[in-house]
């Protein structure tokens, strides 16, 4: 329906208002609709005649719909409006002609009514004429008495119909009074809206005509799917008159693009501003005049587009020398190593001054606005600042606080000075003492390392000469009794056993005080090479399935994951066994009997796991925290009725986390425990190449 009319409009309607082509495709609509109707209607009485068939009528009603079809494609709408008269010859050719056998008059008098309603209906729509309106109400008054007279009815009208409101003369007087009321009614209503909009486009027009601002009003030229074609100058005012030395003659009428080139050298695009542009403000700067303009984009309606500039190049030039006065009272306070913050009484920051860095960064979004009780302190904290505030307001005096501050980039602890600005806000001086307080923690937990570390070590060396004189008295006696000729073979060989246990528990004393002074110096170094894994545990099995004594119901395993003798990678073999063979030495301490398994695994192909597993009597829970700590020992049966220095396990730990692993462990009182280690597969052989 919309190319339709476009179409229409454009072939016939074209030198008319877009109202006027609206009201005339209207027209040509409606009466379409009644042609087509008629001309159905009189298909059907051809081909199938009755006796209240009126072939004549229908073609009386086809010549009509013919001629308002013909005046409305002529633009005269008068004329289709005027074949609204019509009405009384159709009436009569359908009701009273004898073309048309059918009812009686009286029995058609309510549909010739309603047919002169629907002409009235039909001219109110349409005609601004009040006297054809009044025209057509008497000859349709005519018209029904004319029909009531036929009917023999028009003297006793009112006493013929009961009640005597049906009257056809009195329903249609009553329609037309009362719909001729309102009609004029509304014309009063729309004429004082129109003068009313007449005084506020007047006023909005002066208005405009002396504002300040640069107003150009534009309209639009459309092509036949309303595309905007071109933009036009309607008018401009005094402002852009004075502004660019154009006067409203030079310009009217002529295309805006043209003008705005003219006036801006072609940097200002205003098909694009006007059309294509989303936001309706914007900022241009006119390098040929070096002026800056906010430019105001309205479009009160279809065809017609303001351009509003606002010359703002004052505003600019102070922003642009408060911008660099700020930059330079920045880089001032920047050179020195605090932060600066100003604070409202109710603690929310308004400004503040950091020194970039890498370590310590804010954005102006995350801090400017926010209240100190978001910018990470606890709410002790942050209320001990606000009452800090208020004090240092009320009492004009200096308040200091020690805080800690969470950032993206770490927590930061700070010592703040607070001093009043105004009767609002404070000004607060941040200086960062995370280094100085570090400082301060790290050497009040070297010390107290150092003293922990000084107790353990002088109840070492107090222990050291007890664990070292144990086992040479117990070496020395035993084998001065060995040389007793008289002692029986049995007894030789249990005192021969327990010489070869202490001069092993004393070697192994020796070896852990070398590892561990070797730790203290930094003298250990990884030397990686390939190492057999099968072999190694062997060794480490058979070194202590030997020495099992034969007092403790106790049996050790060993499991091989992978059975190839070749199988291996690259690590330090040393550290490797000693670590491994310290957790065994442990395993078999504390284990008074039942069974200790050791071993490694595969996960994966890339990494191998050694654990060592016993069903001792365990660790508690509360000593976890404490069990790789130097020269400490568990408290428990074992410990006490046997020597021991305290620092196999750290010493384990220390070779693990050379060979790239973590040492591991779980543990449960009286049920055993588990000490496990993942090491990198580098390089290895007889499982599975890995490729890196």
């Amino acid at each position: 329906m919309a190319s339709l009319f476009k179409i229409l409009a454009g072939k016939y309607w074209a030198a008319e208002s877009e109202n006027k082509q609206k009201q005339l495709f209207q027209l040509l609509i409606i009466w379409f609709i009644i042609g087509s109707l008629s001309l159905v209607l009189g298909i059907i009485h051809l081909t199938n005649p009755s006796p209240q068939s009126c072939i004549i009528c229908d073609f009386l009603v086809i010549v009509i719909a013919i001629m308002a079809g013909v005046c409305t494609l002529n633009s005269k709408s008068n004329c289709a409006l005027n074949l609204a008269f019509s009405v009384p010859v159709l009436n009569y050719a359908f009701y009273i002609s004898e073309f048309s056998p059918y009812l009686a008059p009286i029995d058609t008098i309510y549909f010739a009514t309603w047919w002169y309603i629907a002409g009235l209906v039909y001219l109110y729509f349409y005609s601004k004429s009040d006297s054809r309106i009044v025209l057509f109400g008497l000859v349709s008054l005519i018209g029904i008495s004319y029909h009531l007279y036929l009917s023999d009815h028009l003297v006793d009208s009112f006493t013929f119909f009961e009640p005597f409101v049906v009257n056809p003369l009195l329903v249609f007087i009553l329609f037309f009074l009362a719909t001729f009321y309102m009609r004029k009614k509304y014309a009063t209503v729309v004429e004082e809206l129109e003068n009313s909009l007449r005084q506020n486009n007047e006023s909005i027009n002066r208005v405009i005509q002396n504002s300040s601002f640069l107003v150009t009003r534009l309209v639009t030229e459309r092509d036949e799917d309303g595309n905007v074609v071109k933009l036009i100058v309607d008018k401009v005012n005094n402002a852009f008159e004075s502004a660019f030395k154009l006067n409203l003659y030079e310009v009217q009428g002529q295309e805006a693009g043209y003008i705005y080139d003219l006036i801006f050298k072609g940097k200002f695009d205003i098909n694009k501003t006007v059309l294509f542009n989303k936001k309706k403000v914007n900022e241009f700067h006119a390098r040929n005049l070096d002026k800056w303009y906010k430019v105001l984009v309205l479009n009160p309606n279809y065809n017609t587009y303001y351009i509003v500039l606002e010359d703002i190049t004052k505003t600019k030039k102070k922003i642009a020398e408060l911008e660099a006065n700020k930059r330079r009272y920045k880089v001032l306070l920047e050179a020195i190593p605090d932060i600066f913050f100003v604070i409202d009484k109710d603690g929310i920051y308004e400004d503040f001054v950091i020194k970039e860095s890498d370590l310590f960064k804010i954005e102006d979004a995350n801090i400017i606005g926010s209240s100190i009780y978001d910018a990470g302190f606890p709410e002790g904290m942050a209320n001990k600042i606000k009452s800090c505030i208020q004090n240092c307001i009320k009492n004009n005096s200096i308040e200091t606080i020690e805080y800690s501050l969470n950032t993206p980039n770490g927590t930061f602890l700070f010592e703040m000075r607070l001093a009043k600005l105004s009767a609002h806000s404070v000004i607060s001086v941040a200086r960062d003492i995370t280094q100085r307080k570090t400082a301060e923690f790290g050497l009040e937990k070297a010390l107290v390392r150092a003293e922990e570390s000084d107790r353990l070590k002088s109840a070492f060396l107090s222990n050291l000469s007890h664990e070292i004189r144990t086992p040479m008295n117990i070496i020395t006696n035993f084998t001065r009794m060995l040389a007793d000729d008289s002692m029986e073979s049995m007894e030789r060989l249990e005192l021969t056993d327990a010489i070869t246990q202490n001069g092993q528990q004393l070697i192994n004393m020796i070896d852990n005080t070398i590892h561990l002074s070797k730790i203290e110096t930094e003298a250990v170094t990884l030397k990686n090479n390939y190492c057999k894994i099968n072999p190694l545990m062997r060794d480490i099995y058979n070194a202590y399935f030997s020495t099992l004594p034969d007092s403790k119901d106790l049996d050790i395993k060993l499991n091989i994951d992978v059975a190839n003798s070749e199988f291996g990678f690259d690590t330090d073999n040393d550290l490797l066994k000693e670590a491994l063979t310290i957790l065994v030495d442990n395993a078999v301490k504390f284990t008074p009997s039942g069974l200790i398994n050791f071993g490694y695994e595969m996960i994966r192909n890339d990494q191998i796991k050694f654990f060592v597993k016993d069903t001792g009597v365990g660790i508690p829970k509360d000593d976890f925290d404490n069990i790789f700590s130097r020269f400490y020992r568990v408290q428990n049966s074992i410990n006490q009725s046997t020597s021991g220095s305290g620092i196999g396990l750290p010493i384990a730990q220390h070779y693990i986390s050379l060979l790239g692993g973590e040492l591991e462990f779980d543990s449960n009182v009286d049920k055993g425990s588990e000490f496990w280690f993942i090491l990198p597969f580098k390089e290895g052989r007889g499982y599975m190449k890995i490729v890196s």
